[in-house]
């Protein structure tokens, strides 16, 4: 009911900055064969290195366990890679004026590779749980990606563009959920526990990180005659 209400909101709404072909750039592979692509893949290649790199280490040990949510990851990282240079804060209640200098592509990687240390930690079978958190994780912000203005801001628009992705996974209902209430002082699942206290560390990782760059101290220009005085040259006449 939630969805489709938004989806009445949004009818005729443009996407000026990613245009739907863009946002569904794997569904027509889909849709083609009938059939889930996650099977016999190659491994992906993208533009932006900290993609590979992420790929490398958390998807690919992992491509078996995860089943038909391993083709709705390579779209995610399909998106951000096309388009997650856009900042991944954009509405005014952010506090930190530093944050928007983050990309949706860095803070997302940054979020999941916390969440997936996390529960390797904390739950002897996190294979169980995997793909649904690396969804979760890898697509909380998408709705940054849409200029769109909607109710329900980022949150809704995350959830409408994950809407036809997530579709026939049986953990679907646990991904809205956790994307819903994960901001709330109580979330109401243990996916929305972990996003949020994934979110809320990379955040304080990157605020920090911002700060200290900011604050690199960046030499006076060269003073010329301060240097021959020093040295004691002679004065050029």
């Amino acid at each position: 009911m939630f969805l489709s209400i938004l989806k009445q909101k949004l009818t005729g709404t443009r996407r000026k900055e990613i245009p739907l072909n863009l946002l569904s750039r794997l569904w027509s592979e889909k849709e083609m064969t009938g059939k889930p692509s996650y099977q016999n893949q190659s491994t992906p290649q993208w533009a932006h290195q900290d993609i590979n790199q992420f790929y490398t280490q958390y998807i690919a040990p992992n491509h078996s366990v995860l089943g038909p949510a391993g083709l709705v990851i390579d779209q995610i990282l399909s998106m951000l890679d096309d388009a997650g240079d856009w900042p991944a804060s954009v509405e005014p209640s952010d506090e930190e004026e530093s944050f928007s200098a983050i990309t949706l592509r860095g803070h997302s990687l940054t979020v999941t590779r916390i969440a997936v240390d996390m529960i390797k930690k904390t739950h002897r079978d996190y294979e169980m749980i995997l793909s649904k958190i690396l969804i979760i994780c890898l697509g909380h912000r998408l709705g940054a990606l849409s200029s769109a203005n909607t109710i329900g801001g980022v949150t809704a628009k995350t959830l409408l563009i994950l809407d036809s992705m997530i579709q026939d996974l049986p953990f679907k209902q646990d991904i809205v959920l956790a994307i819903l209430t994960f901001c709330e002082n109580r979330p109401k699942s243990e996916a929305a526990k972990i996003l949020k206290a994934a979110s809320c560390a990379a955040r304080k990782k990157e605020v920090e990180s911002t700060q200290v760059f900011s604050k690199i101290s960046r030499p006076d220009v060269l003073d010329i005659k301060k240097i021959r005085a020093a040295i004691q040259l002679p004065q050029e006449k």
